[in-house]
C-alpha cells in the first residue's frame, strides 16, 4: 500500500509539474510570476511546515538518547543558531554561500538516500551535491546574477562556478541517477523521480529548485518525522500541529523584510531572500540529523 501511495503520489506530482510547465510556455510573460507562486505556494504547503515540526523531532531525540526535552532553551538555541548563520553571512558572504551549498546537499541527500534505504553519508553527499549542481548550474544567467549579488566576481566562489558551468549539467542527473539506483521494490519510485528531477529542471531556476524542495523533498520530510516521533495522524492534522511554528517562521521573515531598507530588496531581492531561507536550515538539518542517522527498516 505505501508504495502505491508513493506511486500515486508522483504521478500527481509530475501532472502538476506538466501542467505549470504548460501555463509557462501559454504565458511566458508571466514565467517568472507563475516560478514565484509556485515558491510561495510550496512554502506553505511543506517547505516550511515540515522544518516547524522541529520541537517534535528534538523532543523525541531527546527521549532516544535519554534527556531532557525544555521548549524555551530549544528555541533559544535555534535563534542562537540562527543569529551565528547571520554573523557568518555578513562577515565571509562567499564561505557562507559555499558552506549553505554544502549543506542543502548534506541535508538532500541523506532525505533521498533514506528513502531508498541506503546508509553510505559520503555517497549521499555526493548525490546531493550532483542533484543540486542539477537543479542550479542549467540557469547560468540567473544563478550569475544572483551569486554577483551576494559575493563579487573576484571570489574564489564567483569563479570556481565558471568552471562548473563547462561541465554538461544532463551529466549531474545521470550521476544521481546511477548513486540512487535502488533495489527492485523501489524501481518504480526512481523512475518517477528521475522525471521529477528532469521536469523541475525546465520550470526555471526559482520554479524548478521549489517544485523539488516542496514536492518531494518536503512532503517525503513530512513522512519522515511522522514515523520518526510516532505520530499515526494524517498529513493534514500533522500540518495543522505545525501553524503555530509556521507562523513564527513567517513572522521572521517579514519581520526581516520590514526592518530591512527597501532599496536591499530592490537590489538583492531573491539572493536576500536565500539568506533568510538558509538561516531556517542549519538549525532545522542540525535537528533532523539523527533521523536519518540509520536505515529505513
Amino acid at each position: 500500500m505505501a508504495n502505491q501511495f508513493q506511486i500515486k503520489y508522483l504521478i500527481y506530482l509530475l501532472g502538476i509539474g506538466f501542467l505549470i510547465k504548460i501555463g509557462q510556455i501559454i504565458f511566458p510573460q508571466l514565467q517568472s510570476t507563475l516560478e514565484i507562486i509556485l515558491l510561495f505556494t510550496g512554502l506553505l504547503f511543506t517547505g516550511i511546515p515540515h522544518g516547524a515540526l522541529d520541537h517534535y523531532v528534538a523532543k523525541k531525540n531527546a527521549y532516544n538518547n535519554n534527556t531532557t526535552f525544555s521548549l524555551v532553551p530549544f528555541i533559544i538555541r535555534y535563534i542562537i543558531l540562527m543569529m551565528l548563520y547571520g554573523i557568518f553571512w555578513w562577515l565571509v558572504p562567499g564561505l557562507s554561500l559555499c558552506f549553505f551549498i554544502f549543506l542543502t546537499a548534506f541535508h538532500f541527500g541523506e532525505t533521498d538516500f533514506h528513502f531508498f534505504n541506503f546508509n553510505n553519508k559520503p555517497k549521499a553527499f555526493l548525490y546531493g551535491l550532483s542533484l543540486t549542481a542539477w537543479l542550479l548550474l542549467s540557469h547560468q544567467i540567473e544563478l550569475l546574477k544572483w551569486i554577483h549579488l551576494i559575493i563579487p566576481k573576484t571570489d574564489s566562489i564567483y569563479v570556481l562556478t565558471h568552471y562548473l558551468f563547462k561541465i554538461p549539467s544532463i551529466l549531474f542527473l545521470i550521476l544521481c541517477g546511477f548513486l540512487s539506483f535502488p533495489k527492485k521494490p523501489l524501481r518504480i519510485e526512481w523512475v518517477l523521480l528521475q522525471l521529477v528531477l528532469l521536469l523541475a529542471n525546465q520550470l526555471g531556476l526559482i520554479g524548478g529548485f521549489a517544485f523539488y524542495f516542496s514536492g518531494w523533498h518536503g512532503w517525503h520530510a513530512f513522512k519522515d518525522i511522522k514515523k520518526h516521533i510516532g505520530s499515526e495522524k494524517e498529513f493534514a492534522l500533522l500540518w495543522k500541529n505545525a501553524i503555530p511554528f509556521t507562523l513564527m517562521a513567517l513572522l521572521f521573515l517579514v519581520l526581516v523584510f520590514f526592518v530591512t531598507p527597501s532599496s536591499v530588496w530592490q537590489m538583492y531581492g531573491a539572493p536576500a531572500f536565500i539568506v533568510m531561507i538558509s538561516l531556517l536550515t542549519l538549525p532545522h538539518m542540525v535537528v533532523m540529523h539523527p533521523v536519518y542517522k540509520k536505515k529505513v527498516d
